[in-house]
C-alpha cells in the first residue's frame, strides 16, 4: 500500500504558537493521536448499538454513531495540519506519527464502511419507517458520499480498496432506497425550499395555501385614481339589518 497523506476534510483551525517548544508539540500531536484512537474505540460501540435494535429508533442511534466518525475525520484534519506544521526538530518522529495517523485513518474509514453496510442492510427492510427519515437519511447519504471521496486515495489502492468503494457505492443505494419509500416532511416556510437529494419543495405558507374556499388571503384593493370622488356605501339588506332595540318598543308591542 501507497503511503500519502491521508484525505482529510478541510478544517479551520488556529496555527499552533511560535513560542512553544518542539517537546510541547510532539506531546500536543501525541495527545491528538491518543484522543484519534480512543474516538474510534467510541465509534465502534455505537455502531454495534445501532445494529441492535434497528427498527426501534435505530436510525437515531446510526446518527450518533456517524456523528462521531465525522468528528474523528475533522480532528485527524487538525492532527495533520500540526504535523505539517511541526519544527525541524521533530523531523525524526514526524514520519512514525504520520504513519500512526495514517492508520487510524484509514481504520476508521474501514469501520464506518462496515458499520453502514451492516445497519442499512437491516434498516432498508424495515417496514414501519419514522416520520422524518427521508430527511434524516439524506444527511446521512451526504456523509457516506463524502467518506466515498476518501477511497479515490492512492492509501485505498489494491483490492482492498476496490472491495470498499464497491461497499460504499450499495450503502448509498441502500439510502436511496429508503428514502423513495417515505415521502418528505411538507414545507412549512415562505420561500421553496431544496430537499436533501436536490428536488424543489413547494412551500405550504403564503396567500391563499391550502385554505379552504372562500377563507382565503384577501389581495390588497388596487389604489384610487386621483381627483376620484369615493364610492357611496353599499345599501344595507333589510333581511340582514341589525336594528338597535329599546326598552320603550318592548311596551308598545305589549300594549297593542
Amino acid at each position: 500500500m501507497m503511503r500519502s497523506n491521508p484525505p482529510r476534510r478541510p478544517a479551520a483551525s488556529p496555527a499552533p504558537s511560535p513560542g512553544r517548544s518542539a517537546a510541547q508539540r510532539q506531546r500536543e500531536i501525541a495527545t491528538l493521536l491518543m484522543r484519534l484512537d480512543a474516538m474510534l474505540k467510541q465509534s465502534a460501540e455505537l455502531a454495534q448499538t445501532a445494529r441492535e435494535r434497528v427498527s426501534v429508533g435505530g436510525l437515531g442511534r446510526y446518527r450518533r454513531f456517524s456523528r462521531r466518525v465525522r468528528d474523528f475525520f475533522a480532528l485527524a484534519a487538525l492532527t495533520q495540519e500540526r504535523l505539517d506544521a511541526a519544527p525541524e526538530e521533530m523531523e525524526d518522529l514526524i514520519d512514525p506519527m504520520t504513519t500512526a495517523l495514517e492508520r487510524l485513518h484509514a481504520r476508521m474509514v474501514v469501520q464506518f464502511v462496515e458499520g453502514s453496510a451492516g445497519f442499512f442492510s437491516s434498516f432498508a427492510r424495515v417496514k414501519a419507517l419514522p416520520i422524518g427519515t427521508h430527511e434524516m437519511c439524506g444527511v446521512e447519504l451526504r456523509g457516506v458520499l463524502e467518506i466515498r471521496k476518501f477511497l479515490d486515495d492512492p492509501l485505498y489502492e489494491g483490492e482492498r480498496g476496490q472491495a470498499l468503494r464497491a461497499e460504499t457505492d450499495r450503502i448509498a443505494a441502500l439510502i436511496r432506497r429508503v428514502m423513495d419509500r417515505i415521502p418528505p416532511l411538507p414545507d412549512f416556510g415562505d420561500e421553496p425550499s431544496i430537499g436533501p437529494r436536490g428536488t424543489l419543495n413547494s412551500p405550504l405558507k403564503g396567500p391563499n395555501a391550502h385554505m379552504p374556499p372562500g377563507r382565503g388571503v384577501a389581495r390588497p384593493a388596487p389604489p384610487r385614481p386621483v381627483g376620484m370622488p369615493p364610492a357611496a356605501p353599499p345599501a344595507p339588506n333589510p333581511s340582514t339589518e341589525v336594528r338597535s332595540l329599546s326598552l320603550d318598543q318592548f311596551e308598545d308591542d305589549e300594549d297593542e
